[in-house]
């Protein structure tokens, strides 16, 4: 636990230097003005760039729409974490999120750690940390609660506790809508288990719980079930059956297209790149992991490049994938020697440059 914690503290010192350092060479778009006064602004206000202020918003005035974009969009489990831990925003609600982001990373790579063997534990660590948008786990975004209830998921599973690992994905289903790629898995598992001992575990039924108690809600107050979904358009993301079709067409002529002059900044076409060689990656996971790791890993992978697909959201792949840790056991196992170093190399070159971009208040995912 000491090793862990101490990876832990250099990757978010890391990510602070970043934040230092790249204002000297980024013009800066962050904006510091922030609705609750913290300490060290000049650190914290980056981590709410884009999409955390938002969950700020939601944790602290409910659902709205604001600006003309719903923030339904946005699945309730981080906020009302936020929204309970600051007893209704009484207490500082920014450090408070950002403190559960980081407690909930710290616990995930505890637990990521035990479900890998001693060999490949600090690789898959490292590979982890140094993702090119790792950041988000320090960010006042949903992946870290997101990441942690994944993989209590699947360290149930392993123990065979479908009960636990039912709830732990059905909390991850109403934290995102990728929760909703835990099902399958789940599903395969509780089969297995019916051909060894007869019996079906129908807890494994309860996986998408979240989800649908999130729905029933919006549609409580929307009259539309699923407006989390429906809300997507408003957000510049197609959703219909053609959407991977579009999505794929979409990533591969941007990458294609290259730089154009129509973009805001000389950020975009890189960041582009980025999201064109994540869909690659997925794919190259894909297909070289298929029964070389375990089929529950592969199909919990296969769902969410699926939603990603069907979703219409190429451009937020990279931080969609960082949450694949089956990716990670496999390439720490895979990758030996030179071709780990070069790889791990690149990666962090990647989230040297995606977390200056963030920070500086760019898009990078």
């Amino acid at each position: 636990m000491k090793k862990i914690f101490l990876i832990f503290v250099f990757w978010f010192l890391l990510i602070i230097t970043i934040n230092k350092l790249s204002v000297n060479l980024i013009p800066d778009r962050t904006s510091y003005e922030l609705p609750f006064k913290v300490p060290f602004t000049f650190t914290v206000a980056p981590l709410l760039n884009m999409d955390g202020g938002h969950y700020l918003d939601i944790a602290c005035n409910g659902y709205f729409v604001k600006g003309g974009f719903d923030l339904r969009v946005f699945f309730p489990v981080y906020p009302l974490l936020v929204r309970t831990l600051s007893l209704n925003c009484t207490i500082n609600p920014i450090i408070v999120g950002l403190l559960i982001s980081a407690a909930s990373f710290l616990a995930s790579l505890y637990i990521l750690a035990r479900m890998v063997s001693q060999d490949f534990r600090f690789k898959t660590l490292l590979l982890l940390l140094f993702f090119p948008t790792s950041f988000f786990f320090a960010a006042y975004y949903t992946e870290s609660v997101f990441f942690l209830f994944v993989v209590l998921t699947f360290w149930f599973l392993s123990k065979k506790d479908f009960l636990k690992s039912s709830l732990a994905a059905a909390i991850a289903s109403a934290t995102r809508v990728f929760g909703l790629a835990l099902t399958p898995a789940l599903i395969f598992e509780g089969y297995k288990y019916y051909k060894k001992t007869g019996r079906f575990p129908l807890a494994v039924l309860l996986s998408p719980l979240g989800f649908i108690v999130y729905s029933a809600y919006s549609w409580l107050q929307t009259n539309n079930f699923f407006v989390a979904i429906s809300s997507q358009e408003g957000w510049q993301r197609s959703i219909d059956l053609l959407a991977p079709l579009t999505t794929l067409k979409y990533t591969i002529e941007s990458a294609l297209n290259g730089p154009l002059p129509t973009y805001d900044s000389p950020f975009v076409y890189p960041v582009i790149l980025v999201e064109f060689a994540t869909l690659l990656f997925i794919i190259a996971i894909l297909y070289f992991s298929y029964k070389k790791i375990e089929m529950s890993h592969w199909i919990y992978i296969l769902g969410t490049f699926l939603i990603i697909l069907f979703g219409g959201q190429p451009s937020s792949s990279p931080r969609y994938a960082l949450v694949l840790f089956p990716a990670y056991i496999f390439l720490a196992k895979r990758l030996t020697g030179a071709k780990y170093i070069i790889y791990l190399i690149c990666s962090l070159a990647l989230f040297i440059f995606m977390a200056s971009v963030f920070l500086r208040g760019y898009w990078s995912s």
